[in-house]
């Protein structure tokens, strides 16, 4: 690591070189064929990885014992998914044979971040648990013009003992440099940004979307130009003042990637900012939520691992329902995310609140980094990187609002938390809503407040623009 850092250009130049013999090996040439194989949608695939997952969950998994009976099975014959059902139900949802042997393969274990709760385990094989994750990246490589090999910034969510710069093998062979996201405060993170961040080109940019967006400040603030040929933001909410500020900073448009630990990547965006499911990969349902029209529970059903079939996984988030793109990508779109189900607002006498106005509320007064931390009923602190003197303008105009629609005793009020530091999960996963209350099960209010007219004045702070984002 410590050599890394020191000069990372020679690691990256040899590693480099190590994926360049790599890229003449027949095992490179044996995986791409099996990749390539696969690779081009098929809708009648998606209809037949469908039926075979469920005739082998019925056949050979405990969970699904009563279901044993029946010749035809549709999906909705099977219950649907929670997380506490993969934490609670793990031995009885693995696939056995009629010996109670396990399907063969080489076996490991993924743990979830537990951002939003308790982590989960999942159990699969490496012969089909990473398969359709390469092949959906492939196809957003080939959407995104991208080389065969190259250079990229990766600000995803490492384990600990991650490099600084690895060798990322398949779909493409690529140098891959692994930064967390950028803390001044850390004398080590900021040798690490200072050794790397425009040291050496950079094809692509991936990572969640708060680190893009500090990697953005940072870069802004700096005058460090970055030419990437795509951008790529996936596992967290991006405000559109954020992604602009991204695309501000790089020059080019952000591709967002809706990805679940419990079923790997689903869906990817077109340039018309639709997220497009890889219905071949994994099966959506956009089920009713709570009687509101304009929302949809999305619920997954990965279709390669037979490990442990994942069937009708409640992922806790929201969409808008399925719409015709009209782009020419295939799969279920839909025009955009809303946001988590779990992710909730209490009110100063207890009534529950979705918070998906407010934050689009403070998306559109021009914040591009922030995070909603409730610890007291009706009381929302903000955090923001730096608190100027427009931010606090902007923050003060949306409590108005607030005020001015909730009667006395009622509803939230907004201030400006004391802490600068965001909360992040375990693996540093940072979630737009930090909720510390205990809140009571019930539906979740439909609220339309601050939806329209938000009188709150734009942020002006400084973001400097190029001219032209393709």
């Amino acid at each position: 690591m410590q050599d890394q850092l020191t000069d990372p250009k020679r690691a990256v130049a040899e590693i480099g070189e190590k994926l360049n013999r790599f890229l003449r090996s027949s095992r490179y040439a044996q995986k791409r064929a099996e990749i390539e194989g696969i690779v081009e949608f098929s809708r009648t695939t998606a209809e037949e990885r469908l039926a075979g997952i469920l005739a082998h969950a019925r056949d050979r998994v405990p969970r699904y014992r009563a279901l044993q009976d029946r010749a035809a099975l549709t999906l909705g014959d099977f219950p649907l998914t929670l997380k506490a059902d993969l934490r609670d139900r793990f031995t009885d949802s693995i696939s056995r044979d009629e010996t109670g042997r396990m399907e063969p393969g080489h076996y490991f274990i993924h743990e979830t971040s537990g951002s939003t709760g308790q982590p989960v385990r999942l159990l699969t094989t490496a012969e089909t648990g990473g398969l359709s994750s390469l092949v959906i990246a492939e196809r957003l490589n080939r959407y995104l013009e991208l080389p065969d090999t190259g250079t990229e910034l990766n600000l995803g969510l490492q384990y600990e003992g991650t490099p600084l710069v690895e060798a990322g093998y398949l779909p493409r062979p690529y140098v891959r440099c692994n930064l967390r996201g950028f803390d001044p405060s850390s004398p080590r993170i900021a040798q690490t940004y200072a050794a790397t961040v425009g040291a050496f080109p950079v094809d692509r940019i991936v990572g969640t979307s708060s680190r893009l967006v500090g990697l953005a400040r940072y870069c802004l603030e700096r005058g460090v130009e970055l030419q990437p040929k795509a951008v790529v933001a996936s596992y967290e909410h991006l405000p559109e003042e954020g992604r602009r500020l991204i695309e501000a900073a790089f020059g080019r448009s952000v591709t967002t990637v809706y990805v679940t630990s419990e079923t790997g990547p689903a869906a990817w965006e077109c340039r018309r900012g639709s997220l497009h499911f890889q219905d071949d990969f994994v099966t959506p349902e956009l089920l009713p939520y709570q009687g509101d029209p304009a929302l949809r529970s999305i619920t997954l059903t990965a279709l390669l691992s037979r490990a442990m079939p994942v069937l009708r996984y409640v992922t806790g988030d929201l969409c808008a329902p399925a719409t015709d793109c009209g782009c020419g990508l295939p799969g279920t779109a839909v025009h955009s995310l809303v946001g988590r189900s779990k992710a909730t607002l209490v009110g100063t006498d207890g009534s529950v609140y979705s918070p998906y106005a407010l934050l689009a509320a403070l998306s559109n007064a021009g914040l591009p980094d922030f995070q909603v931390l409730q610890e007291q009923p009706g009381d929302l602190q903000l955090i923001v990187p730096e608190p100027t003197a427009e931010v606090r303008r902007c923050v003060e105009a949306i409590d108005d609002d607030l005020a001015a629609y909730f009667a006395d005793g009622r509803g939230l009020r907004l201030r400006l938390s004391a802490a600068d530091t965001f909360v992040l999960s375990g693996r540093g996963k940072r979630n737009p809503v930090v909720q510390r209350l205990d809140v009571a099960p019930g539906a979740v209010e439909g609220t339309g407040y601050l939806r329209s007219g938000v009188r709150s004045p734009a942020y002006t702070g400084p973001v400097p623009r190029r001219p032209s984002v393709p």
